[in-house]
């Protein structure tokens, strides 16, 4: 698998105004907890050896829909709240109404005021304006790891949340914010992760004028093989 980023890639700059601008506007994320911050540290560990975790698998499915993740039909099921891991990609800063073609980029912040200098170094083919605003994306078209092939689904057993890494014992530098996907409800071996693209009024489908697959947790599974089956 060539996505092997454990992480978010952010540069300073943007880490920077991250910060500053979560303070300016007065936006604070819920912190990972004690318990998900240890799997984490324990997942970028163990994601150094093994792209993909033992208890995944990733498998190309039927009618052009690409690759799948499912859990292994001889792992144990995965229980609601558990952590599987950061959705991974490279944190841009582009103007807030420019086009986005990306079909792996999650939306992080809006409303972004940046300096002449943040301008001149992240946005040079524009000239500086004051009041120009911008928006941060976490992409992960070209950059990332298993998590972007986890599907879509109406009724999603993944949900991604928005955290922030806080200070840690488990090696993980601190970072404003992230996207963890956490298990959403349990997941019984052999059947798909999956979860909902939808942002708010269901933002993702409607500009690009797609209709989605109707894909379920048990729709394609894996049996005792590892064999793809179509219910």
């Amino acid at each position: 698998m060539k996505f092997q980023l454990a992480r978010q890639n952010i540069s300073p700059t943007i880490l920077s105004i991250l910060r500053r601008e979560m303070k300016k506007q007065r936006l604070h994320l819920r912190r990972l907890s004690e318990e998900s911050l240890k799997a984490l540290g324990a997942f970028v560990k163990g994601f150094e050896k093994e792209l993909l975790p033992k208890h995944l698998v990733c498998k190309k499915l039927p009618h052009q829909l690409g690759l799948g993740i499912f859990l292994h039909p001889a792992a144990q099921p995965l229980l609601k709240g558990e952590v599987i891991g950061f959705y991974t990609g490279k944190v841009i800063i582009a103007a807030q109404n420019a086009p986005d073609d990306s079909s792996y980029a999650f939306a992080l912040m809006e409303r972004l005021e940046l300096t002449r200098a943040e301008q001149r170094e992240l946005d040079p083919q524009r000239g500086y304006h004051p009041r120009r605003l911008y928006a941060a994306t976490l992409d992960a078209r070209y950059e990332g790891n298993f998590t972007r092939f986890i599907n879509h689904s109406e009724t999603p057993n993944v949900e991604a949340l928005m955290m922030a890494t806080p200070k840690n014992r488990y090696g993980l530098a601190p970072a404003p914010m992230e996207i963890v996907y956490f298990v959403k409800k349990k997941i019984l071996p052999g059947e798909q992760l999956l979860v909902s693209y939808e942002a708010g009024g269901k933002s993702y489908w409607k500009p690009s004028k797609i209709k989605p697959f109707p894909m379920k947790a048990t729709t394609f599974r894996l049996d005792s093989k590892l064999q793809l089956v179509q219910d």
